[in-house]
């Protein structure tokens, strides 16, 4: 069909009120560690995207949707959280409720419920023999479950003690979620109020019903299997099992996230002594520098562990850059001495020094490569041979794969990240030395640190 012949019928269906055709779905890809990727969409909107990955002895299926903790209203924080568990555990259909603890019998292969910045993710993996049942209970689940009382009362307990867990539990959990809230503005009593999630209470059955039927449909979602999917006609499999579900409507895509530097120290009688967290602000995820920018904090990240030793307690990490969680904010965790003043400059001037030591350096191409490789597989490139054997054999890896893969989708088009991996070529984009001023920038940083009360 020429040009003008596919204008003029996209124009007739617009007349008309029908459907445009959607594309055909690309051909599958064979990557070079022999597993095959395709994507396609369904008819109502749910975008489809399988990894077959020969020898695996598991499939793990991933379902979600693009809503996360930056949706919450104002006035009802922590309602994201809150929609996934009620979604996750809540009867539906033919399948009854459930809880975390039943799920460690129920996919003991796996499985995990994550709510992210800016997604909702679902994953349970299986053996060959027990796939269609799970497909089909994914499927179930997908189509809505039922929220009773009793489920919604269930859920409200496990998301407030989560919310409670990550705010104000162990050390390294408050640094790792406080220092995020204080770069949105947040305030000490901002972060307390958001961790109490009093919102909540006026949620009933109805209400979470409704907000699940707009935000939890299949043109809003995503549909990702990653293992040995041989012997199954895919297609046909999930248009029986999906196709049939209400499409309803792709919410709009978020607005840019606005974090600002700001600084906070907090008295907290877990701590002995002194601790911290360094927020770097990263550019957009969108922006095409941000392939760089990655690279440069997986050196940085490197780096750190390399200069600041071994963790301590109640530190677990000394670096943290979940790209598809949450791209707008990478922490470094340094190490203080014991002359450093209980103050947030002591946490920057050791991340500082880090940064003039990194940039110092003299990098070579060879090891730029070596990382970008190390990470391809997570952005939809292929795995090296290590992880490949990893993947066939550690159940773990086989959901990451997975989740991965429904996260990219929700992110953006194949086309995105294909570019994406383009520009992570160190001879494409800036080196890691280009960041340097960026990382020294104090409008680029959020330092939290937790001090003994006195």
């Amino acid at each position: 069909m020429s040009r003008t012949s596919l204008r003029f019928a996209l124009l007739c269906c617009a007349l008309l009120g029908l459907p445009a055709a959607r594309p055909a779905p690309a051909a599958p890809t064979l990557l070079p560690d022999s597993t095959t990727v395709e994507r396609w969409t369904l008819p109502n909107g749910l975008d489809v995207v399988t990894q077959h990955v020969p020898g695996a002895g598991a499939v793990s299926v991933t379902w979600g949707y693009r809503i996360g903790l930056d949706d919450d209203p104002a006035d009802r924080q922590g309602l994201a959280s809150l929609l996934a568990e009620v979604a996750f555990t809540a009867s539906a259909g033919t399948v009854p409720e459930r809880t975390h603890d039943e799920m460690e019998s129920l996919r003991p292969e796996g499985w995990s419920l994550k709510v992210t910045r800016h997604q909702s993710l679902f994953t349970e993996t299986a053996t060959p023999a027990q796939f269609a049942g799970v497909l089909h209970q994914a499927a179930m689940r997908m189509r809505g479950v039922t929220v009773t009382d009793a489920a919604l009362g269930r859920a409200l307990v496990t998301v407030r003690r989560q919310l409670g867990a990550r705010y104000f539990g162990a050390p390294d959990q408050m640094l790792h979620w406080q220092v995020r809230e204080y770069a949105r503005g947040l305030d000490p009593a901002g972060v307390s109020t958001l961790a109490a999630a009093k919102g909540l209470d006026r949620e009933t059955p109805r209400s979470i019903q409704e907000a699940l039927a707009r935000a939890y449909v299949p043109a809003n979602g995503v549909l990702a299997l990653a293992g040995d999917l041989s012997g199954v006609d895919l297609h046909a499999a999930l248009a029986g099992e999906f196709g049939g579900i209400p499409g309803g409507v792709r919410r709009p895509d978020p607005a840019p996230v606005r974090l600002d530097s700001a600084t906070a120290v907090l008295p907290r009688p877990e701590v002995s002594g002194p601790v911290g967290v360094v927020g770097i602000i990263a550019p957009a995820l969108t922006d095409s520098l941000h392939p760089s920018f990655y690279l440069a904090m997986l050196f940085a990240g490197t780096r750190a562990r390399q200069a600041w030793g071994l963790v301590d307690p109640p530190l677990t990490m000394r670096f943290q850059y979940a790209l598809l969680d949450d791209p707008e904010l990478a922490r470094f965790y340094p190490k203080l001495g014991t002359r450093d003043p209980e103050a947030p400059e002591a946490l920057g001037a050791r991340f500082d020094d880090l940064v003039d030591e990194l940039f110092s350096m003299s990098i070579t191409l060879d090891s730029y490569d070596e990382f970008r490789r190390g990470v391809l597989w997570l952005l939809g490139g292929p795995m090296n041979t290590e992880t490949a054997a990893n993947v066939r054999r550690s159940r773990g890896a086989l959901n990451l794969l997975c989740s991965s893969a429904a996260s990219r989708a929700l992110w953006g088009s194949d086309a995105f990240w294909t570019e994406y991996r383009r520009r992570l070529d160190p001879t494409v984009t800036p080196a890691v030395t280009f960041w340097g001023r960026w990382l020294l920038d104090p409008r680029h940083k959020v330092r939290l640190m937790l001090v003994p009360p006195r």
